[in-house]
């Protein structure tokens, strides 16, 4: 390989060091015990998991959390094309395990528990971050694809005024990523005189905020909101070879995109049998969904080529303009229960329905998107802590989680278009596990 095929090696790698697009919780949940109750929280989250759900619910119980989870998520997705022979190929995701830490403290002292603080961070086996920079014209499932190759930390908040009323605010925190490389080289010696590489880091953060009110026993009702985010990726590429040659290479993208969220729920604690109910409904701003597709130039210039007049002959882009996604906004409702038959194990179940946001690609684009059935259980065991010498308490939770895709038939009306007619749908399992202990 030659000396620029490896410098541009380098700089491929360096681009696929930041996050991608969407979130796993959106999709798939948090904690096992979110999980198990169809992530129907805003109204029934407790621990560190509020930091998503509903940051005005960290305080919710008294006592300081400490925990650490994991998930498996195995897809089994399918595309149907009738024209096998297209040579935009067909993107699929992978499996993906992934772990996160967690911790909430209420704060004593002159607060008087009444203020509490917590934190929370998600890490990809595989990778921490990476951008998948895919051409919009191969199918590719909008939502699951590379969607879990991403770093995630949750900070937030909460304060109870009241006994009746708590509020709550967080952050996601993200960065942008953007740069410069520059190249000076000279042919005769096949040598780079001078490399300039320069990548900054512009840390940037989504809010979270939330209500959780009690106007009764055994009656929550929450609300939250979390705001919308993304990260833009830019990386400009300068090679020159003194004033005869140039070569400009502009590389653009937006990723780790998710809606703003509206959600409102209710809890019911039930004393015989003891049984929680919950119920949730988010709005998701869809309509806003940017184009995720990677945009590229490449200007080629200096005075050999102008000489011959070729250097606006050899300039290249992938677009003028965004692609428009189309997308709709979305109302996602949850239901959510769980059932504690003895002080040592409790019975989870919860379901949602998610309609797609995504038009039927039948134009240029295929990003492809289902609406999705989703059906959890799960349970939880509650164990005296082996390490400790006082009673403490350590919880082990268990959730499984099908996500079910009804087929989908899309017919490409364009005789010319390079996909063809396809069909797409299928499943995908998700399997979690937390342990956690109060102290």
């Amino acid at each position: 390989m030659t000396r620029l095929g490896r410098a541009l090696a380098v700089l491929a790698l360096v681009g696929a060091g930041a996050p991608a697009s969407a979130s796993t919780y959106d999709i798939f949940g948090f904690t096992a015990r979110d999980v198990g109750l169809g992530d129907a929280m805003t109204a029934a989250a407790r621990g560190y998991a509020a930091l998503y759900y509903n940051p005005a619910a960290l305080g919710a119980v008294k006592q300081q959390r400490i925990g650490m989870g994991m998930a498996l998520t195995l897809p089994a997705l399918y595309v149907d094309r009738a024209r096998p022979d297209s040579d935009r190929e067909t993107l699929s995701p992978d499996p993906h395990l992934g772990f996160h830490l967690g911790w909430v403290k209420p704060i004593g002292g002159v607060f008087e528990e009444k203020l509490a603080l917590g934190v929370s961070i998600y890490l990809p086996a595989n990778r921490l971050v990476r951008v998948q920079g895919d051409d919009p014209q191969s199918p590719q499932f909008y939502l699951y694809q590379n969607l879990q190759d991403k770093l995630l930390v949750h900070a937030g908040a909460s304060m109870e005024p009241l006994d009746w009323l708590s509020f709550g605010l967080g952050v996601q925190i993200l960065a942008d990523l953007g740069g410069t490389v520059g190249l000076d080289m000279n042919i005769v010696s096949g040598a780079f005189e001078r490399t300039d590489v320069s990548v900054a880091l512009s840390p940037t953060a989504s809010p979270f905020a939330g209500v959780l009110l009690q106007p009764a026993p055994g009656v929550s009702v929450g609300l939250s909101y979390r705001g919308e985010s993304s990260l833009r990726f830019t990386l400009p590429v300068r090679v020159r070879e003194g004033e005869a040659l140039s070569l400009d290479v502009d590389v653009a993208q937006t990723v780790l995109w998710t809606p703003h969220q509206i959600s409102f729920g209710m809890a019911w604690q039930l004393e015989e049998p003891d049984l929680l109910l919950a119920l949730d409904a988010t709005y998701a701003l869809w309509s806003r969904a940017p184009d995720p597709s990677p945009r590229l130039k490449v200007d080629v210039g200096g005075r050999l080529l102008d000489a011959f007049g070729l250097a606006d002959a050899l300039d290249l882009s992938t677009r003028s303009a965004p692609i428009a996604m189309g997308f709709t906004d979305t109302l996602i409702a949850r239901l959510g229960a769980e059932w504690q038959i003895e002080d040592w194990v409790v019975l989870r179940g919860g379901y949602f329905f998610r309609p797609t946001p995504a038009p039927r690609q039948t134009g240029v684009t295929a990003y492809l998107d289902n609406d999705a059935h989703v059906l959890a259980l799960g349970a939880g065991f509650a164990f005296l802590h082996p390490f400790r010498s006082q009673e403490t308490i350590v919880q082990l939770d268990l959730a499984a989680q099908m996500t079910y895709l009804p087929r989908r038939t899309l017919v490409r009306t364009d005789p010319r278009d390079p996909v063809g007619d396809l069909s797409h749908g299928g499943t995908l399992w998700t399997f979690t596990a937390t342990v956690s202990h109060g102290y």
